[in-house]
């Protein structure tokens, strides 16, 4: 209906209508210039922590442990995003943390991100920012011995980003032993890491520079043990024969060589991570007679040979067996 066509009565109403919008609208913008220095001046500059005792919290999450868990984790991310757009610190998160770990210890998520949840903030961290990410990581790595990832990322921590900020050259050089130990996990479960060997060798690196050099020859062992990449094989054997003394390399090269001449006489088509669960080549026949107790971990008699390779049945073994002899 056009405007000439309505009765004066709705002309009148459609008027007073518009009228009040416009007043209405005015009084909004008078108020809002007003309220908003009062409401910048107001701005969160503390959090408020509102949740239980941990213990408390899996209680009153009546049996949907794993459900809350997930809503705490999606607050925590929601909240981190928001803490780093204010530019203000996160104060509970470590607790948040803390809480979820309990209610899931198998929620892989916040423990793969602790130190960038508790370290990387709008504040400058402290020694205790520092632990406890440390802390949760440790949480994580026993309950989930088995994550790759989750080993490689916490031993990046340990021992490289957490170290330089210590402030205490003997907490730096325990940190970074630490990590390297963590890092050396990491290596023995070959993950799909693409840049885990060579994180593998530097970290190798670590235990050379503190005089670990018994700790890294085995760790150097264990890399060529398990890796199959030619590159990643050359490496370590160059780092070998620069780091260290020549009889530990003869030691780890031999074994080398030993241990691949063994999976090409038994099973050349399987690869070695494969190869290494099923055990050493074992040939009943030959062993018959020949077998001393010795490859069951009795330990040999003084001025006794070691068990033959025939004999053994686990790596740690073969590796102190005498080559079969016809």
């Amino acid at each position: 209906m056009k405007w000439r066509d309505r009765s004066p009565r709705r002309r009148r109403e459609t008027f007073v209508f518009v009228l009040l919008a416009l007043l209405g609208a005015l009084g909004v913008l008078g108020a809002r210039a007003e309220l908003t220095p009062r409401y910048d001046a107001l701005r969160v500059k503390t959090d408020v922590y509102s949740l239980p005792s941990p213990e408390q919290t899996v209680v009153l999450s009546l049996g949907y442990r794993a459900a809350l868990a997930d809503l705490l984790y999606v607050g925590v991310l929601v909240s981190y995003g928001q803490h780093i757009q204010e530019r203000r610190a996160f104060e509970f998160v470590g607790e948040y943390l803390t809480t979820i770990a309990e209610l899931d210890p198998k929620f892989a998520e916040p423990y793969r991100f602790a130190d960038t949840f508790v370290v990387l903030q709008s504040k400058k961290p402290t020694l205790a920012d520092y632990q406890l990410a440390r802390r949760l990581f440790e949480r994580g790595l026993e309950e989930l011995p088995n994550d790759g990832q989750l080993w490689l990322t916490a031993g990046q921590y340990i021992a490289y980003l957490a170290p330089p900020h210590l402030g205490d050259p003997e907490l730096f050089k325990a940190w970074r032993l630490d990590g390297a130990r963590v890092m050396a996990r990491a290596c023995e479960l070959v993950g799909s890491h693409e840049n885990l060997p060579f994180q593998c060798i530097t970290a190798a690196t670590l235990y050379s520079h503190h005089g670990e050099l018994e700790a890294s020859e085995r760790f150097l062992e264990r890399v060529l043990a398990v890796n199959d990449d030619p590159e990643i094989q050359q490496l370590a054997l160059g780092y070998l024969s620069n780091r260290l003394a020549e009889g530990a390399r003869a030691r780890v090269e031999a074994r080398f060589l030993r241990l691949d001449a063994a999976r090409a006489a038994d099973l050349p088509f399987v690869s070695k991570d494969r190869w290494l669960v099923l055990g050493p080549p074992f040939d009943a026949a030959a062993s018959a007679g020949r077998c001393d107790g010795s490859e069951r971990g009795v330990t040999a008699a003084p001025g006794e040979s070691a068990p033959q390779a025939a004999c053994v049945t686990d790596w740690r073994r073969f590796s102190e067996a005498a080559p079969v002899t016809p």
